[in-house]
């Protein structure tokens, strides 16, 4: 229950590179690895420009990468630092 209320309470960070490649269909999965991978070796965020005002986190140690493809093929990947 711990780990439902730290979502019911905080806001996440959310972004996307969907904007910037439209669709890869087969690479996407990767390609969103690929910016989380950086944005935690870089410590920056990438934020959507016609997104709503986030407030972008001091410090990355968590990214939860969600990759969805056509039929209902599903993968949800943690990487911490």
């Amino acid at each position: 229950m711990q780990f439902l209320k730290y979502f019911v309470t905080k806001l996440l960070f959310l972004t996307t590179n969907k904007w910037k490649l439209g669709h890869t269909f087969g690479a996407s999965g990767m390609l969103s690895l690929e910016l989380a991978l950086l944005m935690l070796q870089h410590q920056k965020v990438i934020n959507v420009p016609f997104a709503n005002k986030q407030n972008n986190p001091n410090f990355l140690n968590k990214i939860l990468v969600n990759a969805v493809g056509f039929g209902g093929n599903a993968v949800s990947v943690l990487l911490t630092k």
